[in-house]
C-alpha cells in the first residue's frame, strides 16, 4: 500500500550556511532569494525564525569586517581615496565637503536709497520728466547739474511713445 500524500505545500526547508554565504557576499534579500530559488515573501515569512534572522546578520556583519578592513588598510597604506573616504565617513564633523553658513540680513531701502543720495553730492534733485523733453523733440540727459546735455531730433518722426504721428 501507498503512504498517503499530507495535504498542503511542501515544506520549505532553508540552508542557513547557504543564507549566511549569500548575506556575506552582500546580496540584498530579493538577490538571496532569487539565488535559493524561491519567492522573496517566504524568506520574509521566515524571517521571524531566530537562526533565519541571525544568518543573514552574521553574513552581513561579515562582508562590512571584510570591507572595512579593506578600507582601513588601504588608509594606512597612505591610498589618498580611502583615506578620504575613511575620515568624511568616520569623522564627518571635522571632515565634510562643505560647510553651509547659514544667515538672515533685514535690509532697509529707505536707508540704502538715503545712503546712496548722501554719498553723490552733486546729483541733480529735480528729475525732469523724459516724455516732456521727447515731446519737445528735445532729450535731457542729466547726471550732474554741471553736465547738462540737450540733444535736439531732426524732427521728421514724434519720439514719443505715447503720442502717434498723427497727435505730434
Amino acid at each position: 500500500m501507498e503512504a498517503k500524500k499530507k495535504p498542503g505545500r511542501k515544506a520549505i526547508n532553508l540552508d542557513h550556511n547557504e543564507i549566511e554565504r549569500l548575506a556575506g557576499m552582500g546580496l540584498n534579500e530579493r538577490q538571496i532569494c532569487a539565488s535559493l530559488g524561491i519567492n522573496p515573501s517566504t524568506l520574509t515569512r521566515k524571517k521571524h525564525i531566530k537562526s533565519i534572522k541571525q544568518a543573514l546578520e552574521r553574513g552581513r556583519a561579515s562582508a562590512i569586517a571584510q570591507v572595512s578592513s579593506k578600507l582601513f588598510d588601504n588608509a594606512i597604506e597612505g591610498k589618498e581615496t580611502s583615506i578620504i573616504w575613511f575620515l568624511k565617513n568616520r569623522d564627518p564633523d571635522n571632515w565634510k565637503d562643505r560647510n553651509i553658513l547659514e544667515t538672515n540680513h533685514t535690509i532697509n531701502l529707505s536707508h540704502v536709497i538715503n545712503s546712496a543720495k548722501e554719498r553723490i553730492p552733486n546729483t541733480s534733485h529735480t528729475i525732469k520728466r523724459l516724455d516732456d523733453s521727447i515731446d519737445k523733440g528735445e532729450i535731457t540727459f542729466s547726471h550732474r547739474k554741471e553736465s547738462q546735455k540737450e540733444i535736439k531730433s531732426n524732427g521728421s518722426e514724434s519720439l514719443s511713445p505715447s503720442k502717434s504721428k498723427s497727435e505730434s
